[in-house]
């Protein structure tokens, strides 16, 4: 009860300290605009607009939100999601947003899944959600993890949960605050409703292999961001479309198995050879290095994550609505974009020949 809005056909009576918002009369008011195109705000027949208001007025549904102590009263189901697309169209045309909402995502690991999480939210995606971490929010997650200080000490399923409800209260989201495990993985991407996408944002190497197992036997496509200093470098793995194509695009050939008790050391060696190195920011090599010595795990930034958060999004609502998203490596980011002469020859030799010390380095340790 406390993790989930309750709804309310008619205004509730609660115990307790709980504030009302009834927001019906402003989004009928939207609702007139959004059906009425041609009449400009600031511009309209104000009695028109009240005839509208009253002749359509929705008693609606009351959301309780305990974990706020407040009820807010909005239009139904239909007319709610019609408000909360309006501005979509026509960049989602509306058979396409039919089908993104009527879509089943799960993400596993909610730190940079809470910026993928978001953005689905925020674009009208999946109605029914399954969110899986065994963790909880704590003060060096908040440079990237959509949080608050509030929130710390929090199940990071609870707040991403609760922060998708508080957009749109009519999601079916399935919590896995143990995360998810070997024996329960099939349960997470195949048991009912059968995911139309796998988000892959875990930590643990062998699961990201266990993960795509068990997609790539039952054809559902993997999306995986992975940070990359001020970039990202975005997987897509459309087991639907290639129930045989090997795991991280062929790039290693070990079993799930045969990384389940992986040292710190072999674990970075099987990560760089999964995720080319060349693709690394400078930056991002240096961090790599120093893990263990330095620093305690792998250097992350929020902008990072939010760009990954709108790759996901993309690519997810890309394969969702039927369009061309090839399996493949994408990489997106602030370097290529915003630093003068990234592309010139003198830094593109720059960062080759920073990388050959990378590899050399991990080769070392292998």
């Amino acid at each position: 009860m406390k993790n989930k809005p309750v709804m309310y056909a008619t205004k509730p009576k609660l115990s307790g300290k709980v504030v009302f918002r009834d927001v019906i009369e402003s989004a009928l008011t939207e609702l007139f605009f959004i059906e009425h195109p041609q009449v400009p705000k600031g511009r309209h027949d104000p009695a028109a607009l009240k005839t509208f208001v009253r002749n359509n007025r929705d008693k609606g549904v009351w959301v309780y939100y305990p974990w706020r102590s407040t009820v807010v009263h909005i239009p139904h189901k239909e007319t709610y999601v019609r408000l909360r697309t309006a501005r979509n169209r026509n960049l989602i045309r509306p058979d396409e947003q039919v089908k993104y909402r009527a879509a089943t995502v799960g993400i596993a690991g909610l730190s940079v899944g809470s910026t993928a999480l978001a953005a689905l939210v925020a674009t009208g995606g999946p109605e029914h959600i399954k969110l899986a971490d065994p963790d909880i929010l704590e003060i060096t997650n908040l440079n990237r993890l959509r949080g608050t200080l509030l929130d710390v000490g929090v199940h990071k399923t609870d707040i991403a949960a609760r922060a998708a409800w508080e957009v749109d209260p009519f999601l079916t989201i399935d919590t896995w605050p143990m995360g998810v495990a070997r024996d329960t993985l099939e349960q997470f991407i195949v048991g009912a409703p059968k995911l139309s996408v796998f988000i892959d944002e875990m930590d643990a190497i062998d699961m990201k292999f266990a993960s795509r197992e068990v997609c790539r036997k039952n054809r559902v496509p993997v999306v995986m961001a992975t940070d990359n200093g001020d970039s990202i470098i975005l997987d897509v793995e459309r087991f639907d479309l290639e129930p045989k194509r090997p795991l991280f695009h062929g790039r290693v050939t070990v079993s799930s198995k045969e990384v389940q008790h992986m040292t710190r050391e072999k674990f970075i060696v099987l990560s760089n050879q999964i995720i080319d190195p060349i693709m690394f920011t400078m930056r991002q090599q240096e961090s790599i290095m120093e893990i263990g010595k330095t620093l305690s795990g792998v250097a992350q930034l929020g902008t990072a994550a939010t760009l990954a958060g709108v790759a996901v999004a993309y690519a997810v609502r890309r394969i969702v609505t039927g369009w061309s998203m090839p399996s493949g490596r994408y990489v997106m980011g602030c370097d290529a974009s915003f630093i003068p002469g990234y592309a010139s020859k003198v830094e593109v030799k720059k960062r080759n020949e920073h990388t050959k010390k990378f590899v050399e380095y991990f080769s070392k340790k292998e």
